[in-house]
């Protein structure tokens, strides 16, 4: 029999305790690298995850805007008539053609009249906008003016005219302008990337300054000023302010009056015109 060698145990247990020791390390090392890959791989697409997560919470707090805001102006066409900008029925006997500025603050005050009329008026009434920016009211007036135009040039008529009842209701007015133009864009249907290329180029100056010269023409000093269109006869009166619905009610019974005499059938030129005409019939309420 052999006998027990207390040098050759030791030696087999150390060498067992060091392999079990050289495995549980090997273990661990490996189980951490693996964390730290899983941490890495996190880190670099968590911040994407966060980003594309909020960008969509974003996307639809504007499509829910869009849509409550939008839903206030079911009276108007998702497109324009011949480049105007019109409210309500397109073959109405009346047009309201209001030019506005929208840092004025009669303007907003007046501008619930046209539209109220327009919607009880049973197709009766329409309302058709003209830019007439005060120079005191710049730069925040032009820009308002631009951005409507680049919002109905990428969302439409109807986003147009939300987009002025959006100003209005966000501007602090007198040329003090609204904090996130871009914003109120967006909410109205305006894609932000062509949005700012529109407003880049200037494109509407020329349109603006043509409204400027015809409401001048027409007579109009300040803002608001309506000129009010029968457009059977095309006979059309001024009316000067923010005056109330019975005032441009009182108007158009006079332009009745006036459908037994000599037909005025110079019609306004649509916004894109560039030559300025007069109007006929005139008349400041």
């Amino acid at each position: 029999m052999s006998k027990f060698n207390p040098t050759l145990a030791t030696a087999i247990g150390v060498s067992l305790v060091t392999s079990a020791v050289a495995i549980g390390v090997s273990s661990l090392m490996s189980q951490s690298y693996t964390d730290m890959a899983v941490k890495n791989a996190l880190e670099e697409q968590l911040p994407g995850a966060v980003d594309k997560t909020l960008k969509n919470r974003e996307i639809e707090k504007i499509n829910a805007a869009k849509a409550k805001i939008l839903s206030k102006w079911s009276g108007a066409s998702d497109t324009s008539i011949e480049g105007r900008h019109i409210y309500g029925n397109k073959d109405a006997q009346f047009t309201l053609v209001e030019f506005s500025d929208l840092e004025c603050p009669y303007c907003k005050r007046f501008h619930d009249t046209p539209k109220q009329m327009a919607d009880k008026s049973e197709g009766r009434i329409n309302w058709e906008w003209q830019h007439y920016p005060l120079a005191f009211h710049n730069p925040a007036a032009e820009v308002a003016a631009h951005a409507s135009e680049c919002v109905a040039e990428l969302a439409g008529n109807k986003a147009f005219w939300a987009f002025t009842g959006e100003w209005f209701a966000r501007t602090q007015l007198n040329g003090q302008g609204v904090e996130d133009v871009e914003r109120l864009a967006q909410e109205v249907g305006a894609p932000l990337d062509a949005y700012r290329q529109c407003m880049e180029s200037g494109k509407y100056q020329v349109l603006i300054d043509n409204q400027v010269k015809k409401g001048t023409n027409m007579g109009v000093t300040g803002t608001p000023a309506t000129v009010v269109v029968d457009n059977l006869t095309g006979n059309k009166l001024l009316v000067k302010g923010a005056q109330s619905t019975q005032v441009l009610l009182q108007t158009m019974q006079q332009l009745v009056k006036m459908r037994d005499e000599t037909p005025n059938q110079e019609k306004l030129d649509p916004p894109s015109a560039a030559t300025v005409q007069e109007i006929g019939a005139q008349k400041s309420e």
